[in-house]
């Protein structure tokens, strides 16, 4: 059995002190299972991005991409929200006071910023994947809030069910020695890289809070940066989600057993299933697309009201759930143009009408949402 770390044994806590990366004594086996998966996965992931190139305006459907991945994320870490309430902005149409957004939805909303922030960074920066990313990504994540000491390593000891992470002192230097892994050359593949640094960050528990989360998202970048992804367009949280008692089961495995091996065939499994079913959501969106443009341009009544129904649509096709002033603002286009044109998409049965308080309305974009969901 591969040892992948000790105990440093502080009064009546013993905390493990993981091993640097790559695994040794044995070193990690690439044995059939995971070539096979890593095939597999490989070429869905090259779909994915085959897909976001052929699209030229795939750009617009990423916040959605996005959102589903906060929701899920957030969701193994019992933070529950809905897809409509965290697209729903806390604006009101007669200036009354905003209703107040629930914790839970401003947790799911900054994870969002907290991942733009972070493939900004890395895309028009020019930075590499470093800890100043992550540390400015969970500093995004968790602000407004509390707890957690937003955007700082943790100076506390913690618990995480029967594992104690090291020691607080001992951070800045398993991060640094994790920093140097994802950037160093190596002879093991990026995408296999990934998985063996999503474990060791969940090890190392840096963050007194926000640690599932940031690792996670630490996925997505990391295929980012490797060029296996453009954009943050898969959600690895879809499967993790769905196998929630076995991620946790199998991340400890690697502690308890150093069966990193065993960790790595279910990681690849949830990247796959996330990007096999990121493609399918992509082409049933350019369907969607495709269909409401041709439901506007066969009737010659729309003609010159055309223009605008597009522009109101693909706002829609960013942000699903709007109200009138938001529309006009991204627009700049006056609230009575806006509002001519979501009664039209209303009569065509493409967008709904939901009255929130009093006389402020929000409009859903309910194929597009279904989609999502």
């Amino acid at each position: 059995m591969r040892v992948t770390g000790d105990y440093q044994v502080r009064g009546s806590s013993r905390h493990f002190m993981p091993m640097g990366l790559p695994p040794v004594k044995p070193q990690f086996d690439l044995n059939s299972e995971i070539l096979e998966l890593y095939g597999k996965t490989s070429f869905a992931l090259g779909q994915v991005n085959e897909m976001s190139r052929r699209i030229p305006d795939l750009k617009r459907f990423i916040k959605s991409y996005v959102m589903k991945e906060a929701l899920l994320s957030s969701a193994i870490e019992n933070i529950q929200t809905t897809m409509i309430d965290a697209f729903t902005e806390p604006l009101e149409d007669d200036g009354s006071p905003p209703p107040k957004m629930s914790k839970e939805t401003q947790l799911v909303r900054n994870y969002t910023h907290s991942m733009d922030t972070a493939v900004a960074m890395l895309q028009k920066d020019g930075l590499p994947l470093i800890n100043r990313v992550l540390l400015r990504a969970h500093e995004v994540l968790l602000s407004g809030t509390e707890h957690g000491a937003p955007g700082q390593w943790r100076q506390l000891s913690v618990r995480v069910g029967e594992l104690v992470p090291p020691e607080a002192i001992e951070i800045p230097g398993l991060m640094s020695q994790l920093e140097r892994y994802i950037n160093e050359s190596s002879s093991l593949p990026p995408l296999i890289r990934s998985g063996l640094v999503h474990v060791q960050f969940e090890t190392i528990h840096p963050f007194l809070d926000g640690n599932g989360r940031i690792g996670r998202m630490l996925i997505v970048l990391m295929l980012i940066q490797s060029g296996l992804l453009d954009l943050p367009s898969i959600y690895p949280s879809y499967y993790f989600k769905k196998h929630q008692s076995e991620y946790y089961e199998r991340l400890d495995r690697v502690r308890t057993h150093g069966d990193f091996e065993g960790w790595m065939v279910y990681y690849l499994t949830a990247l796959h299933q996330s990007a096999l079913d990121a493609h399918t959501r992509t082409r049933k969106i350019e369907a969607l697309d495709a269909h409401v443009k041709s439901s506007i341009h066969e009737k010659p009544e729309l003609v010159k009201m055309r223009p605008i129904l597009l522009q109101v649509l693909d706002h829609l096709f960013i942000w699903p759930v709007s109200s009138i002033a938001q529309i006009s603002q991204a627009t700049q286009k006056a609230y009575n143009t806006i509002d001519n044109a979501l009664k039209t998409l209303i009569q065509l049965r493409l967008v709904s009408e939901h009255i929130v308080h009093k006389r402020n309305k929000l409009y859903h974009f309910d194929a597009y949402l279904n989609l999502l969901e």
